[in-house]
């Protein structure tokens, strides 16, 4: 708690003057510019040129003038003057005389200007107006400038500019990247312009971001996916991995719970790690982005008994603290030409996501909001009984003499109760129909209709010198289930400067502040609302909590959520610096600092009010007073406990680098950066459980009692406690070299080479080297393919390298625990939890990428498409070893894993008139995983049915399964084919009795991306298809050999049910378990038990196709005209979005939703109103 307060403090401090320091930066150039015509400046000239005699005042005065170097040259004029002290101003006046120019002040900036331009008395005007592309589409960033001096301003976002002119007539000329430059004549009686650009193709140079570099894209070989952030749909409600799905081909992203603050799996062209963090590294701004815990691949999405990792769900990833509005784009890296400038991070790929930067211009003003609810859970779609049906079911197996619990509530409590004679038959019927009407709507009691909201605002301008933005975002988001929900705080500042027009400087600062809130391990209403018999009340008749028995003690929901809580709480700040010098044409020096603080502290309680701590007390709470034998005897008789978690981390990365570019000969071009960078990670965190935590007493602690019992025996394992230290350091040093050579923009090779040397590395290995390679050919530019219309791009590439992939999570050092001091010897006891491995060294994989770039019909049709090969050597495993090393098993470098698929991505515009526009975009992406090592097999059917086990030839996330033969006609029990059961090698490998179902992992997915717009109005939509993977449907019996207790419900599935012989033929649902049917089985050779129900769950009957089609959103947006919003505001945009509104898939998964776990909650239908509001 001291270190959460102190970093909370630092954070707002480092904060507060970071504000104050950007703040400062920003508006000095404005400042200081402002005072420029009135500084003193000392001049001695001797015959020198006026174009020479305004250049040396304007360096003296700061830059304060503005002038057209081509009127200056027309002058003949030789200037001697010397000033001593003089006023800019004056000193210009001086020069200018006998000539036919004139110095205008206009505003802070002095113009020079022909005579004929000035009217004496200078009267200026505002011209305002709009720049369109011919989509009607606003373009921002447009330099607008009047013609004859360098006067101008640029457009915002809108498109829209205002500048100020020191004439009453003239020419304005608006230029940008990619577009023809466009020349409007302007008087004093011009009204506000509409001006549009052209796009012109042929000057059209789109480039890639690597993070380190910026490179032509007709030069870059290698294989990247592009986003836009108008193409990513914000609703405040959606991460941004979660936004990406069906975006990039070639990667994956998997929701695997429906909860708000859950993380995502993302993959990027298959699994390449067995033990390792398969996820791709992110990059933000050129910095690699640390996870705010040092995840291991087992842990991610886990949530089990364990509070801690109940709590750990919860903590996001590593651009979790990123406000999804202040993102420009985002790149996908994937192959190794791409990707090989990172390293030993980037087998996985990389993921470069670009903020936005300040606006030339004067200060705009943006901001988003929006507001949201979500439909709320219920039993509609859910594959449960009701409480008719659910007593039917009780009455059916107490009537069958099936095994049943003697229990205190249902059907069954009833019904022992009569044979008893503890009740009439006439209460038996008045409480069984009292059940069966009773109907407990749990979700209606769980759940709710949220309203969440979001909103960000930005403020952006600039001069031609420097430019600025600040943003702060903030948003609630609750989930559909009472006690989910998140509260972020973000804020940035960013801003660049140009000196001498050589030097350009950039500083970032950002920081975030993410609070959610969740549920303690056990308590988890989704699974409690299906699993939980509706013939249970939750209050009584005088609408007091109704409490029924569970193991011995009573419990309710309500009652439990309500004394029980997780919390977790992350905050980040970040810092990023960087510089470019241009010292000459072709030679450039950068150097980039970025540094990251973060915190996370989780924590998670328990009251003594709870059930759960009640079981621990061993009675009810207030039962026992403090001089009773039970008291006495109570481990815990007073207070509840609390776990918590906190991790800080702490991260930089240094970066100096040395690029040049020339062009030779107007054909020959060539490219070369090298540079060396230094990269650390630390984690220092800890983990501790204490117990006798009293939250609604001031959040104290009651002694627990050291010893219990009438023996005195000492309470180890609840009064003396003892935190769990996790500290983690990665240092990083690496050198990199990446070139490139293009001629004639036709043929292009790139190369890179990285060596990074880390102690993560074993003590054996040095600098690990990673190399790639690459050709491209751009057939379009070749000279045989000009003067046709047809094919307007078609290029073909080629690349080979190696990617490299540390696993931090595994050390090559020797990890030693020291213990409590031994009683006999006296000396501290030593336990080791991992032996060293000096000879561990970084995954290596081989990728080989072949593609083709097309585009047909002036750029209407276009797209790529990329077959790619990936081998990863020297995986890490965990592999037999002899025991004479003290282990049996060890991490060792002993395993490889392949990975070969195709993606295609391809647009098209089949409609596009002055007022309407269709467009149509979609992905596809296909991928073979396969373990080709031999690693250590498993005797446990439980592993090899999990989808955790690792086989040769076989994919990861593999799963088997018993064979499923039948039900038998006699009693409705299944049967299986158990051949090889019974064998030696059965012994060892599970899987050689049972039935290879497929791999957990999706294989094939599909994108589907569409936009309709209408005048102002626009309507986009995006589709996503998943398939090629399996899973089992949760079984409808809870137990192998009995029925399901009372308290439970009970799945529909078991409406299909084996009633009577010849039921066999039509259903696989097997009988009530009764007799026979549930007895156990032993197939195995030897003790092992395992029960016909318990089989079955895991058999290859249980075995569904798990594709679905997920509508992920559409967003239906109105731009008001602008004679509606005159003197309000420059643009205004509202708008309505549905996320998640309809999934169809597969009719076996009922009301479940196949993309998340099965038994999770699925995610929820979300509807938005939005606004946007520029100023």
């Amino acid at each position: 708690m001291k270190h959460s307060r102190m970093f909370s403090v630092s954070c707002k401090l480092l904060l507060a003057s970071g504000f104050i320091l950007l703040i400062g930066i920003m508006f000095a150039p404005t400042i200081a510019r402002g005072q420029q015509k009135d500084k003193l400046i000392s001049l001695k000239l001797d015959g020198e040129s006026v174009l020479d005699a305004i250049q040396k005042i304007n360096r003296q005065s700061g830059n304060s003038i503005s002038y057209k170097k081509e009127e200056l040259e027309k002058e003949s004029k030789r200037v001697t003057v010397n000033l001593k002290d003089a006023k800019v101003l004056a000193a210009v006046e001086t020069v200018l005389k006998e000539t036919r120019l004139v110095a205008i002040v206009h505003g802070d900036v002095i113009l020079i200007v022909p005579r004929q331009m000035n009217t004496g008395t200078v009267k200026s005007i505002t011209l305002k107006g709009f720049v369109t592309d011919q989509n009607k589409d606003p373009m921002p960033g447009v330099t607008v400038k009047l013609v004859g001096v360098s006067l101008g301003t640029a457009t915002n976002a809108r498109g829209y500019f205002s500048i100020e002119l020191p004439i009453q007539q003239g020419t304005l000329e608006f230029t940008f990247v990619g577009f023809k430059n466009k020349r409007v004549a302007f008087s004093e009686k011009t009204d506000t312009l509409r001006v549009v650009l052209e796009e012109d193709v042929k000057a059209i140079e789109e480039v890639v971001v690597t993070g380190y570099q910026a490179i032509k894209e007709k030069a870059m070989a290698g294989s990247y996916s592009k986003v836009k952030a108008e193409e990513l749909v914000m609703t405040g409600n959606e991460t941004i991995e979660s936004m990406l799905q069906g975006k990039v081909p070639g990667m994956v992203v998997i929701n695997q719970s429906g909860l708000t603050g859950t993380r995502q799996k993302v993959r990027v062209r298959g699994t390449s790690t067995l033990v390792g963090n398969a996820e791709p590294v992110w990059v933000v701004d050129g910095i690699i982005q640390e996870d705010n815990l040092p995840f291991e691949t087992s842990e991610l999405g886990a949530i089990g008994d364990s509070n801690l990792d109940m709590m750990k769900d919860f903590i996001g990833g590593a651009v979790s603290w990123l406000n999804p509005n202040d993102i420009e784009d985002i790149t996908v890296l994937k192959d190794a030409s791409a990707t090989a400038i990172y390293g030993v991070k980037a087998a996985n790929g990389v993921i470069l996501i670009t903020t936005k930067r300040g606006e030339r211009g004067s200060m705009s003003v943006n901001y988003s909001g929006s507001f949201s609810t979500s439909q709320k859970m219920n039993y509609k779609r859910q594959d449960v009984m009701n409480s008719k049906e659910r007593v039917d079911l009780s009455r059916e197996a107490f009537s069958r003499g099936a095994r049943v619990g003697k229990e205190t509530v249902g059907y069954s409590a009833l019904a022992y109760a009569y044979l008893e004679r503890k009740i009439s038959w006439e209460e038996f019927n008045t409480g069984v129909k009292k059940l069966e009407a009773t109907n407990t709507d749990w979700f209606d009691i769980l759940y709710r209709t949220p309203f969440s909201q979001s909103h960000s605002l930005s403020f952006s301008g600039g001069n031609d010198d420097a430019t600025y933005r600040a943003s702060f975002g903030y948003s609630n988001v609750k989930n559909t289930a009472k006690g989910n929900e998140q509260e972020t705080y973000t804020g940035s500042l960013n801003t660049s400067f140009i000196f001498w027009k050589k030097l350009t400087v950039t500083a970032g600062l950002s920081g975030s502040h993410v609070k959610t809130q969740a549920f303690a391990a056990g308590v988890d209403p989704f699974n409690y609302a299906i699993n939980t018999s509706r013939v249970i009340g939750c209050f009584d008749e005088e609408g007091e909590l109704f409490y029924y028995t569970k193991g011995k003690y009573k419990y309710n929901i309500i009652n439990e959520l309500s004394n029980s809580n997780n919390e977790n709480t992350t905050k980040s700040l970040k810092l990023n610096l960087s510089a470019r010098w241009r010292f000459s044409e072709n030679f450039t020096l950068a150097a980039t600092l970025g540094g990251s603080t973060s915190s996370y502290f989780a924590e998670s309680w328990f009251t003594e009010r709870s059930h759960k701590i009640a079981s621990v007390r061993g009675y009810e709470f207030g039962e026992y007073g403090a001089t009773t034998t039970e008291f006495q005897n109570s481990f815990l008789p007073y207070g509840g406990m609390l776990t918590t978690s906190e991790s800080r981390n702490f991260s930089y990365t240094a970066r100096v680098q040395f690029e040049y570019v020339q062009l030779l000969k107007g054909v020959h071009s060539v490219n070369l950066m090298a540079g060396i960078e230094s990269r650390s990670n630390e984690y220092d965190g800890y983990s501790q459980t204490n117990w006798g935590y009293m939250p609604d007493r001031g959040k104290s602690f009651t002694n627990v009692p050291l010893h219990y019992g009438s023996n005195s025996e000492e309470n180890k394992l609840y009064a003396r406690t003892i935190p769990t230290v996790t500290d983690r350091l990665s240092n990083y040093i690496s050198y990199y070299i990446s070139g490139g050579y293009m001629y004639d923009n036709r043929y292009s090779i790139n190369f890179s080479v990285r060596g990074d040397a880390s102690n993560r590395f074993g003590g054996s290995t040095k600098f690990q080297t990673v190399w790639s390679g690459g050709l491209r050919w751009n057939v379009t530019d070749e000279h045989w393919m000009k003067n046709q219309n047809i094919v307007s791009n078609l290029s073909f590439s080629g690349t080979f390298g190696y990617q490299g992939n540390v696993a931090e999570n595994v050390s090559p050092d020797f990890i030693a625990k020291i213990g409590a001091v031994d009683s006999k010897t006296g000396e501290w006891r030593m336990t080791w939890s991992q032996l060293p491995n000096p000879d561990l060294k970084p995954e290596k994989t081989l990728s080989v990428n072949l593609g083709i770039n097309f585009a047909f019909f002036e750029n209407k049709l276009g797209g790529t498409f990329n077959w790619y090969y990936k081998k990863t050597t020297d995986v890490i495993t965990t592999a037999k070893i002899p025991y004479e090393n003290g282990t049996t098993s060890m991490a060792i470098n002993d395993g490889d894993v392949k990975n070969k698929g195709w993606d295609l991505s391809f647009s098209i515009v089949p409609v596009r008139t002055k007022n309407f526009m269709w467009s149509f975009g979609t992905s596809f992406s296909g991928n073979d995983n396969t373990v080709n090592s031999k690693l250590e097999s498993t005797k446990d059917w439980k592993v090899a049915s999990d989808g955790t086990l690792n086989k040769k030839g076989y994919p990861v996330g593999s799963f088997w399964a018993f064979r499923f033969t039948g039900l038998d006609p006699n009693h409705g029990g299944p049967t299986f084919d158990f051949s090889r059961a019974d064998t030696r090698q059965a012994a060892e490998d599970a899987t050689e009795y049972m039935k290879y179902m497929g791999t957990l992992e999706p294989t094939f997915t599909v994108g589907i991306n569409m936009v309709f717009r209408w005048k102002r109005f626009s309507f986009p939509l995006n589709f996503y298809v998943s398939r090629g993977n399996y899973t089992f449907l949760s079984s409808p019996y809870s137990y192998g050999f009995r029925m399901m207790s009372e308290y439970q419900n009970a799945s529909t599935q078991l409406k299909k049910r084996w009633r009577e012989p010849g039921d066999e033929a039509h259903t696989n649902i097997p009988s009530i378990p009764v007799g026979e049917n549930c007895r156990p089985l032993r197939p195995f050779g030897n003790s092992t038990t395992l029960y016909p129900l318990e089989a079955w769950a895991k058999s290859d009957a249980r075995v569904v196709n798990a594709w679905y089609i997920r509508f992920n959103d559409f967003k239906f947006s109105y731009s008001l005209p602008d004679e509606w919003i005159k003197g309000f505001a420059k643009n205004v945009t509202v708008s309505f979005t549905a996320t998640n509104p309809l999934q169809i898939k597969s009719k076996d998964f009922k009301g479940r939703d196949p993309e998340v776990a099965l038994g999770e909650q699925p995610r929820s239908q979300n509807f938005s109103l939005g606004v946007n509001l520029s100023f």
